[in-house]
């Protein structure tokens, strides 16, 4: 089942390999990752496509999001 919140903080190293991962996949997409965010488990052009992919592909636990169509410099800046 797709978490929707994030039970513990993640790394710093873990957000950036996430950021990675997301800017990576499709522009405007939903995104399922991996329950430690390390890995990619399905994309899709729907929440419901992608759901339906990482359930299909044996997932079990794992976080949908989607990626926005532009992406920004700013928002993937380090916070000081």
């Amino acid at each position: 089942m797709a978490s929707t919140t994030l039970d513990m903080p993640l790394s710093r190293q873990s957000a950036s390999r996430r950021v990675e991962l997301l800017r990576n996949a499709p522009k405007d997409s939903w995104v399922a990752l991996s329950e430690d965010e390390t890995e990619i488990v399905a994309i899709g052009s729907t929440f419901m496509e992608a759901d339906a992919i990482a359930k299909n592909s044996g997932a079990q636990n794992y976080v949908l999001t989607r990626t926005p169509d532009e992406w920004l410099s700013r928002a993937l800046s380090p916070i000081s």
